[in-house]
Order: structure tokens, then C-alpha cells, then sequence
């Protein structure tokens, strides 16, 4: 198959396991941001600046959140991810998590500020339990993918 129609077959079915385990508020793992972070660790030239703000919009709409949010942070934790990439593969999977956590608390953070700055108050302090989430299934997503990527021979 083509390397395009996988990639994006997964993001599909990581926005459709985010509308899911929506229900699970804050709880729920940010699975939009782990696929897009594991493309972009894995295969940096397919996956660029431009295709994460389009994901970021999708996420947007997806999510119902002022549109352009997401998109923003998207296209802010993929800038540190491709100028990073070389450091960031060769750690373990364990230590990604943990980079993941850190990254995914500056995005909230974000998230939480553009909220605060346009008077919305959609989200609360909770929303950190998402990054935390995300961090702990860090490694099934990362390992699920990478059998999905070597199974497709995609690089």
C-alpha cells in the first residue's frame, strides 16, 4: 500500500479513538498529538509543519475547540520534534514518555492560556491528567505503530 493512505489511516483511527474515549474527559490519552509525534520521529520528511497544522484543524473540529488551537500547538510541538528527531530516536522508549510528558504539559499550558486569554473557560487545571495519560501509553502506541510501519515497509 502506499505509505500516505497508512499514515493517514492511522491518524483516522486516532481521531476516531479520540471521539471514543472523549467521555472519559481528562482522562482520555491526547492520541491525535502521540500519532503525529511518532510519524514525525519516524519518518520527519513525510510529515511536516503544514500536514500538522491540517491535523491540527481536523483535531479542532473534531474536538469542537476555537478553531486554530490545536492547530497552533500541533504545529508548535512539531517544530521542537523535527529540529529534535535525531536525539529523540535513540533514546529509549521510556525516556520518549517521558519527553512526551514534558512537551504535552507546555501544550496544555498553551491550551490553557489561549483559553484563559479569550475568556472561554473550557478547560481546568484537569486537563494535565491528559498529558500524564498520554505519557503512560506512549509505548503501545509507539510499538503498535512501528509494527504497523515495518509491516508496511514504510520510511
Amino acid at each position: 500500500m502506499n505509505n500516505f493512505i497508512i499514515i493517514l489511516l492511522s491518524f483516522l483511527i486516532s481521531i476516531l479513538i479520540t471521539t471514543v474515549t472523549f467521555t472519559f474527559g481528562a482522562f482520555s490519552p491526547d492520541w491525535i498529538q502521540l500519532v503525529l509525534i511518532y510519524w514525525l520521529l519516524a519518518v520527519p520528511s513525510v510529515i511536516g509543519l503544514i500536514s500538522s497544522w491540517f491535523i491540527g484543524i481536523i483535531a479542532d473540529v473534531t474536538l469542537g475547540s476555537t478553531l486554530g488551537m490545536h492547530a497552533l500547538t500541533y504545529v508548535a510541538i512539531s517544530f521542537i520534534i523535527i529540529h529534535s528527531y535525531k536525539f529523540l530516536r535513540y533514546l529509549t522508549v521510556y525516556q520518549q514518555a517521558i519527553i512526551i510528558l514534558i512537551i504535552l504539559i507546555l501544550k496544555y499550558t498553551i491550551l490553557l492560556w489561549i483559553d484563559r486569554l479569550l475568556d472561554i473557560n473550557d478547560y481546568t487545571l484537569s486537563i494535565y491528567w491528559t498529558p500524564l495519560m498520554s505519557a503512560i501509553l506512549w509505548p503501545i502506541v509507539f510499538y503498535t505503530l512501528r509494527l504497523i510501519r515495518r509491516k508496511y515497509h514504510i520510511a
